[in-house]
């Protein structure tokens, strides 16, 4: 667990001597550690026009995410945007608690899945978990996509991506799944499996069903290496 904002072995920024009260009673009982972190957090509040109070309550939020062991590095890049727009103390710290109120969600779910643990341990696999429960993407869908990329937890992002981008494209859970599986299954490099989204759009032209193309793609993904090589086995 990252430990934020340690009284002692370093330098705050000069605050008034109320705010300095409100920050010692905030930090003296936590550990020094998360250097970075802590880094991050103390020079983007010294860009802002907070009061010291306002410092306080955003530190008092960081502090209270490390206890709850969630990544607080996660919530820095909002913190950062917030104070990089000039958005009001309140209103960004709003943001940061339903993002990490988004990342518990996240957790709960990726926990309940057998093998979770794995896709937990990767902080942006967490992250992305958390979109994709924002973005409108039902818990049992993540679930299937958590447990299709067992064999491949590394993969477990790229598979999101190109699950998002067929379900906007129209194209069934169920085929969506099935193709999903058969990359996991196959020898291409997931960074490569957006790939599958230019098949799909070159069939539609040519007046290919979509399940058709999808039968036809995972029937010969053995064959090939890359994605680029299915276009003279499908077409």
């Amino acid at each position: 667990m990252i430990r934020l904002f340690a009284a002692g072995g370093r330098r705050f920024p000069q605050f008034s001597f109320i705010g300095c009260l409100i920050v010692f009673s905030l930090f003296a009982a936590i550990p020094v550690s998360g250097q970075d972190v802590e880094s991050a957090i103390t020079k983007t509040l010294e860009k802002s026009r907070y009061s010291e109070r306002q410092k306080a309550s955003i530190i008092s939020f960081f502090t209270e995410t490390d206890r709850a062991d969630l990544p607080a590095e996660l919530l820095v890049p909002k913190l950062e945007e917030g104070i990089a727009k000039r958005i009001p103390a309140q209103r960004v710290l709003d943001a940061l608690k339903r993002e990490r109120e988004g990342l518990l969600k996240a957790r709960a779910l990726i926990l309940r899945v057998e093998g979770g643990e794995q896709v937990l341990a990767d902080r942006a696999s967490w992250a992305r978990t958390a979109n994709l429960l924002a973005g409108g993407i039902s818990e049992t869908e993540i679930e299937r996509l958590i447990l299709l990329c067992r064999s491949r937890v590394g993969d477990f992002r790229p598979a999101t991506y190109l699950y998002a981008a067929l379900k906007e494209w129209g194209l069934g859970q169920e085929p969506s799944f099935s193709l999903i599986g058969a990359l996991l299954r196959s020898s291409i490099s997931a960074d490569s499996f957006m790939g599958v989204m230019d098949l799909l759009a070159t069939g539609r032209r040519r007046r290919i069903a979509p399940e058709e193309l999808v039968r036809r793609i995972e029937e010969h993904l053995k064959q090939v290496k890359r994605i680029e090589e299915l276009e003279k086995w499908i077409y």
